[in-house]
C-alpha cells in the first residue's frame, strides 16, 4: 500500500455505485462544483470504454466469454485491472502535480460485481484482499483517497436502467449485469460489506428512504459534505459552501447572485466564492480583477457598466460568472522577469473604483496612456437610493458635522428634484413623440430615457458617485497614483492608496517602487509642489475674471497658416529625399500639385474610422472653451491630446436651461436646482473648504478649460462627437468648432466628411436603439 511518506499531493475520489443508482449525474454535478471552486480537477471514467486496455471488459459485458457466472470473480477482475493499470500513470501524474481525480467507477465496481460470485463473506473477503494485494501493491495503482457509494436498492435501480434509451459501448443492449436483477441486488449487498469492512475508503450514502428517490441536490449536498474535509487547503474558502445554506429567494438570477424584497443585489455564498477568486476585495470601492477571469471576459464586464448602474462585481456574477472562459498564464510569465520602466509598459491590470465622485472620476480619466469607461449619465437614473437609504452622491470625510448637515440636505433636495423632472420629462416626451404606437418597442423606450437624461442631467451635482473602469499598463497606473496622492482631494489620495493597496495583491513587483521615498514619494512632492507654486504666482499675479466676455470656444493656436504645408509631411513616407529637400522641390509646384497629393492622401473615405495618415498630425488646434461640465466629462476622455487642463470648478460662469425643458414647463423646478447649489457653494466656502466646494456644482454648470489635439485626431473627435446619436450638449459646441476650423484649413475640413448636423434627436438615438436591438437578435441567431 501507499506509504504516508509518498503519499501524491493531490486528492483522489470516486464516485461508485450499482447501474441505476445516478452514478453518473452525481459524477458530473461534483466535477462542476469542484472546477466552480476553482480547483484543478483530472476525470476518469471506468471502465475505458474507448482506450484498447477496456478490450476484454467490453467483450465480458457483451456476454462473448459466457454469463457471469461462467467467468470467474478472478479472471474478471484480471480484465477490470488491466484497465485500471492503463490509467494508473496518467493518474499518478496528476495527483503529483496536486489535482483533484475524479473517477466514475474503480475497484469498489470491480469488487461489488465479482464478488457477487461468492457464496459466503469468507470467501468474499479473501477474495477482495486479494485484489487489493494485485492492484495498490503489485501493480502499483493508485489508491483513492475516499469511494462514496451510492446506495439504491436493486429493484429500484433496475426501474431506472429500464429507462435508459443510450448505451454506448453496447448497442443498445444491456450488458450481462444490467439484464440480471439477482445480480443487481447482490452486487448492493457487497457494496454494503465493502462500507463495513473498510469504513475508510469506502463510505455509504442512501439515495433512497421511504421507498423514495432522494432529490439529485440533496445527494450532492450528502456526497459534498463527505468529501469537502478531504479537499487541499488552498482552496479552503470553498468550506463555506457546506456550512451555510445559500439564501434561496422567488427572485434569485443564478447561483451567484439574487435579490431581496426591495429589489436590491445580494450575493450567495457560492458568488462570494467566486469573486474571491476574481477580484481583490468583495466589499471596497477600489478593487483589482485576479487572473481567473479571461481579459475578454474583463473587458466584456467593463464594457456593461456604462449603461448599467449598479456595481461592477454584481454585474459580474450577474452575466458573466456562468459564462467565463479559460485564462492563460502568459501575463504572469511576462512580469516575472520586468524591473525597469520599459518592462512595466507590457504588463497591464483592470482596475475598477467604485462611487467616485465626478470630481474624482477626471483626475483618474487625465493620463492619455490609459483606458477608461465610466457609467453614462444618458442611460441610467440617478435617483435610485441604495441600500441605506442614501442618494448616490460623494460626501468628503473632512467636513465638520454642520458642514456635513448642510451638505447633505441640500444634496438630497437636490436629487429629489432631479428624480422629479427626470421621470415627468420622460413622460411628456412620450405623450408628445412623433413615433406611432405601434412602434413604441424596447428601442423606442430606450431612446425616450436617454433624451430624458440628457436635458435633466444638468441638475446633476459634481458629488454624483459613477464606477470607472481601468486598464492601464504598470507605468500608467504608477503614474496615476502618484498623481492622485498628490493631489489636494483628499478623496484622490485615499483611492491613490486603495489602488496600490488592490493593484498589489495581483501584480506586487509592479508597483513595489510606487511609494519608495526615492520613487514615488519624490514625484508626488514634485507634482504637490510645483502645483502649489503656479497657483500661489497665479493668486499674486493674475485678477479674478468670472465676468470675461471672451467667446465660448475660441481657437488661441494654430498650425499651419497655410495647409498645403502638410503635403511635404505627406510625401516623406515614399520619397527618398531629405525633409528639408521635398520642402524645396514642394515650393517649386503649382496648387494644383499640391492639391492633388492633399487629396490623395486623404483617399477616399468609406466612414470616420477611415482616418487619413499620421502626416495629418503635424497640424494643431489650442482651444480655450467655457461649456458645461457635463459637457466637459464627456470630450474630456479623449486622450490623444498634446494638452488638458480645467479650472476649479463654479457656479459662477452661469448654466443654460434646454430647450426640452422649457417646453415642458419644467424650468422653475429646474433653476431652483442651481440656486440650491449656488447656496451650498458659498457656504461651503465661507467654512474655508475652497476646493470641496466644487462638489457642490451641478454638471449643467459652465467651466472654462483648454485642449490641444494634432490634425488626425480632429477627424476623430469631430465626427464622433457631432453623431447624432451623441448628446446634443457637445454635438452642438463640436460642431462650433469644426465651422472654425473650416474657415482655417477648408481642405481640412472638407475631408471630415462624416461630420454631422441637423439630425432630429428623437429618431436618431430611435434609429440607433434599433440597430442595437438588431445586432443582438443577430448574435442570438447564431
Amino acid at each position: 500500500m501507499t506509504s504516508e511518506d509518498n503519499k501524491p499531493s493531490g486528492t483522489f475520489l470516486v464516485i461508485e455505485g450499482t447501474d441505476g443508482s445516478g452514478k453518473t449525474t452525481q459524477f458530473k454535478k461534483l466535477l462542476d462544483r469542484l472546477a466552480k471552486s476553482g480547483y484543478d480537477v483530472e476525470t476518469f471514467d471506468f471502465p475505458q470504454y474507448d482506450d484498447p486496455s477496456s478490450y476484454f471488459v467490453k467483450q465480458y459485458l457483451n456476454g462473448e466469454y459466457g454469463s457471469s457466472e461462467a467467468v470467474g470473480p478472478y479472471t474478471g477482475s484480471l480484465f477490470y485491472a488491466l484497465d485500471r493499470f492503463s490509467a494508473s500513470k496518467a493518474i499518478k501524474k496528476a495527483l503529483s502535480q496536486g489535482k483533484i481525480v475524479l473517477a466514475n467507477r474503480y475497484t469498489g465496481s470491480n469488487m461489488a460485481h465479482q464478488g457477487t460470485k461468492f457464496d459466503n463473506a469468507a470467501e468474499r473477503r479473501g477474495y477482495f484482499i486479494w485484489l487489493d494485494n494485485l492492484e495498490f501493491e503489485m501493480l502499483g495503482i493508485p489508491r483513492p483517497d475516499k469511494s462514496i457509494v451510492l446506495r439504491v436498492p436493486g429493484e429500484i435501480a433496475q426501474s431506472l436502467v429500464d429507462k435508459k434509451e443510450k448505451r454506448s459501448y453496447t448497442d443498445k443492449k444491456r450488458d450481462i449485469h444490467e439484464a440480471d436483477l439477482n445480480h443487481l441486488n447482490k452486487s448492493v449487498e457487497v457494496y454494503d460489506d465493502l462500507c463495513q469492512l473498510f469504513p475508510k475508503d469506502f463510505m455509504r450514502v442512501d439515495c433512497v428512504r421511504d421507498n423514495k428517490l432522494l432529490d439529485v441536490e440533496l445527494v450532492h449536498d450528502l456526497v459534498w459534505k463527505i468529501i469537502e474535509p478531504l479537499l487541499p487547503a488552498k482552496n479552503a474558502a470553498t468550506v463555506k459552501l457546506a456550512k451555510s445554506e445559500t439564501v434561496v429567494t422567488k427572485a434569485k438570477l443564478n447561483q451567484f447572485v439574487f435579490k431581496d424584497e426591495n429589489g436590491h443585489y445580494e450575493i450567495t455564498d457560492l458568488g462570494k466564492v467566486f469573486l474571491s477568486e476574481a477580484v481583490t476585495n468583495l466589499e471596497g470601492n477600489v478593487y483589482a480583477f485576479k487572473d481567473k477571469l479571461s481579459p475578454i471576459t474583463i473587458a466584456a464586464a467593463m464594457a456593461r457598466l456604462s449603461r448599467r448602474g449598479d456595481d461592477m462585481r454584481i454585474t459580474l456574477l450577474d452575466e458573466f460568472a456562468e459564462h467565463n472562459g479559460k485564462d492563460n498564464d502568459l501575463l504572469k510569465r511576462v512580469i516575472t522577469a520586468y524591473g525597469d520602466d520599459s518592462v512595466q509598459q507590457l504588463a497591464g491590470l483592470h482596475v475598477v473604483v467604485e462611487n467616485a465622485s465626478n470630481l474624482l472620476t477626471k483626475q483618474l480619466e487625465w493620463g492619455r496612456l490609459a483606458s477608461y469607461l465610466e457609467q453614462s449619465t444618458r442611460y441610467i437614473y440617478f435617483d435610485q437610493l441604495d441600500k441605506n437609504g442614501n442618494f448616490k452622491y460623494y460626501t468628503p470625510e473632512n467636513f465638520d458635522r454642520s458642514t456635513k448637515i448642510v451638505y447633505e440636505n441640500i444634496l438630497d433636495n437636490i436629487f429629489n428634484i432631479y428624480s422629479k423632472l427626470v421621470h415627468d420629462l420622460t413622460d411628456y416626451i412620450t405623450k408628445n413623440t412623433t413615433v406611432p404606437k405601434s412602434e413604441q418597442d424596447g428601442a423606442f423606450r430606450s431612446a425616450i430615457r436617454a433624451q430624458a437624461c440628457d436635458a435633466i442631467r444638468p441638475i446633476l451635482p459634481v458629488a454624483t458617485k459613477s464606477t470607472v473602469g481601468i486598464f492601464a499598463s504598470g507605468q500608467a497606473l504608477e503614474n496615476l497614483i502618484m498623481r492622485l496622492k498628490a493631489s489636494e482631494s483628499l478623496e484622490a489620495n485615499q483611492v491613490g492608496n486603495q489602488i496600490l493597496d488592490e493593484s498589489r495583491k495581483v501584480l506586487p513587483t509592479l508597483l513595489e517602487r510606487a511609494d519608495k521615498p526615492e520613487r514615488g514619494g519624490a514625484l508626488t512632492a514634485y507634482i504637490a509642489n510645483t502645483k502649489n507654486d503656479i497657483r500661489n504666482l497665479a493668486d499674486k499675479y493674475l485678477p479674478e475674471n468670472y465676468g470675461s466676455a471672451s467667446p465660448s470656444v475660441q481657437l488661441v493656436k494654430s498650425w499651419p497658416n497655410n495647409e498645403l504645408e502638410l503635403v511635404p509631411y505627406m510625401l516623406y513616407e515614399q520619397s527618398t529625399m531629405s525633409l528639408s529637400e521635398i520642402n524645396s522641390e514642394v515650393d517649386k509646384w503649382s496648387i494644383d500639385q499640391k492639391i492633388e497629393v492633399f487629396n490623395s492622401y486623404i483617399g477616399e473615405r468609406l466612414n470616420r474610422r477611415h482616418r487619413p495618415g499620421r502626416a495629418i498630425e503635424q497640424a494643431s488646434y489650442t482651444w480655450d472653451i467655457i461649456c458645461d461640465y457635463g459637457i466637459f466629462r464627456d470630450l474630456q476622455r479623449h486622450r490623444m491630446v498634446s494638452d488638458l487642463e480645467w479650472q476649479l470648478l463654479s457656479p459662477r460662469f452661469g448654466y443654460d436651461v434646454a430647450k426640452l425643458v422649457e417646453e415642458a414647463d419644467l424650468t422653475e423646478n429646474y433653476e431652483k436646482a442651481f440656486d440650491l447649489s449656488a447656496e451650498l457653494y458659498s457656504t461651503l466656502q465661507k467654512a474655508g473648504y475652497n476646493y470641496e466646494a466644487q462638489y457642490a456644482t451641478l454638471l449643467g454648470h459652465k467651466m472654462r478649460w483648454t485642449i490641444t489635439y494634432n490634425g488626425r485626431e480632429a477627424f476623430h473627435l469631430h465626427e464622433l462627437r457631432t453623431a447624432p446619436q451623441g448628446h446634443p450638449g457637445y454635438r452642438k459646441l463640436v460642431q462650433q468648432m469644426h465651422d472654425i476650423v473650416a474657415q482655417k484649413h477648408p481642405l481640412l475640413a472638407q475631408a471630415m466628411k462624416f461630420v454631422n448636423r441637423d439630425e432630429d434627436p428623437e429618431l436618431t438615438r430611435l434609429a440607433a436603439e434599433r440597430y442595437t436591438q438588431f445586432k443582438l437578435q443577430q448574435q442570438a441567431k447564431k
